[in-house]
């Protein structure tokens, strides 16, 4: 079981560790311990990120260890405070006097600056200061006269740019105050989504693998040390969509044959409809990007078969079956996106839910034409009498046609009525489930199977009748 209290302890190394929580949809969240690679010249500190998403969206809970003396502050950078939910900015630790956030781009106020022209003409520069960095107003230094500028245009002389980022500031008791909590806010950007292939050889012989995808959508890049994987439902009071569609991804690290055969990340338990998994080793996450890990070795068992589900009526009518895949894994898995192929053939996608352990979940993907039935059916006998209840006997001649240079098994159901009830039959078996007919079938190779069913169906009272 993951201890998390041990998670968010910080490191006592030089360099300090991230840990990373994130969820996808609102069903999976993961923790990785992280060390970001950053701009020597910015303050390294310890950070624990937690991301809850739904339906795509996401959301990580960033917490940052800070201590010192006097006033605390921390600026993020103007794309970073983007990402931060509103209101979700918080402090546990030292008891603070006044919380302020700030727009750094206010701190060029008064800054001298150097207007260039930003075309090719006789212009002379222009010595100026910032009046209003919001709106880049300043200041003839020569005329006293006030203008506008292009920020493009600037050359900043007694300041450094800014990119208009936040700052926000915790005023203690007095300026010796000695410090020590954590930052935290919410925000989005990092996600993970599990993953499966199915791979189909025969009718009840497969082949399954599982994966982690982790998602990075911001700018930073992490080298990950420990990760831990969690599914489980989380409930957020509001819903945050992100600019990013969740299929952009423009970088994609690819994991080793090596590490594909044998899955590194461990099932470590469950507590609550939480499942917990781990995985020690080191990868690294590039901004903008999405890496693909083996996740944990789960074996199913796997069925495919044909089912075409029609109505009882007159006349000729004929349709196509569908294909059906049953998968009933030894663990549990959380939702996700299977992909199925039949014998090296890409047969499709499907969105599965959290699937329980030993719970057989059925997918649906698509018609095959080459396997077909056709209906021939007459109105053989039914009631006169307007007062009677109304019913009908059937005559239907089934055929199912076997296209394929295999033989196929499945399934064709009727929809009957109130009272469905089988007269008499010529088909190997048939069964009468509440108002349906299940007619299984197995067809041989290039073959066709013909039977007979005579059944009557009550409607209920006649039309006609009081």
């Amino acid at each position: 079981m993951v201890d998390l209290n041990k998670q968010y302890q910080c490191s006592s190394k030089a360099i300090s560790y991230n840990t990373t929580i994130f969820s996808k949809r609102r069903q999976t969240y993961l923790i990785v311990d992280i060390e970001p690679v950053i701009d020597n010249s910015q303050p390294l500190d310890d950070r624990s990120i937690s991301s809850l998403f739904k339906d795509y969206y996401t959301y990580a809970k960033v917490r940052q260890s800070q201590s010192g003396i006097g006033m605390n502050q921390y600026y993020f950078k103007r794309d970073e405070y983007a990402n931060i939910i509103d209101g979700s900015i918080s402090w546990d630790g030292t008891p603070f006097v006044k919380q302020e956030v700030l727009n750094t781009i206010d701190t060029l106020k008064n800054a001298t600056v150097i207007v260039r022209p930003s075309y090719d003409c006789t212009c002379k520069s222009i010595e100026a200061t910032i009046v209003d960095p919001n709106t880049m107003l300043l200041r003839n230094l020569a005329t006293n006269g006030y203008f506008y500028a292009d920020s493009r245009s600037i050359e900043y002389s007694s300041v450094k740019p800014d990119d208009g980022g936040t700052t926000v500031r915790f005023e203690f008791k007095n300026s010796s105050t000695n410090f020590n909590g954590t930052l935290s806010y919410l925000m989005r950007g990092i996600t993970w989504l599990p993953s499966y292939d199915l791979c189909i050889q025969d009718d009840n012989t497969c082949s399954f693998q599982a994966y982690a995808n982790i998602r990075n959508n911001q700018q930073q890049e992490y080298q990950i040390n420990n990760t831990y994987f969690y599914s489980g439902d989380i409930q957020l009071a509001n819903s945050y969509s992100l600019d990013l569609p969740y299929l952009s991804i423009l970088r994609v690290a690819e994991t080793s044959q090596a590490m594909a055969n044998q899955s590194s990340i461990q099932a470590d338990g469950e507590q609550e409809g939480f499942y917990f998994y781990s995985l020690k080793d080191n990868y690294t996450l590039h901004p903008k990007s999405s890496i693909r890990l083996p996740f944990i070795t789960i074996n199913v068992k796997c069925n495919f078969y044909y089912i075409a589900t029609t109505s009882i009526g007159t006349g000729e009518y004929n349709g196509a079956f569908q294909r059906y895949y049953d998968i009933t894994p030894d663990k549990f898995l959380p939702a996700g996106t299977l992909t199925i192929r039949d014998n090296q053939i890409l047969i499709g996608q499907s969105s599965l839910p959290d699937v329980p352990v030993n719970y057989t979940k059925t997918i649906t993907q698509g018609e095959d034409n080459d396997v077909q039935y056709v209906i021939n059916g007459v109105v053989t006998a039914s009631n006169k009498d307007p007062e009677e209840i109304a019913w009908h006997t059937y005559e239907l001649l089934v055929k199912i046609s076997n296209y394929k240079n295999k033989d196929v098994s499945g399934q064709l159901d009727f929809y009957g009525a109130t009272q469905t009830n089988i007269e008499k039959t010529t088909c190997n078996s048939t069964n009468v489930n509440g108002n349906l007919i299940d007619l299984p079938f197995q067809v041989k190779k290039n073959a066709n199977y013909q039977c007979r069913i005579t059944v009557t169906l009550k409607m209920g009272i006649n039309s006609r009748g009081k």
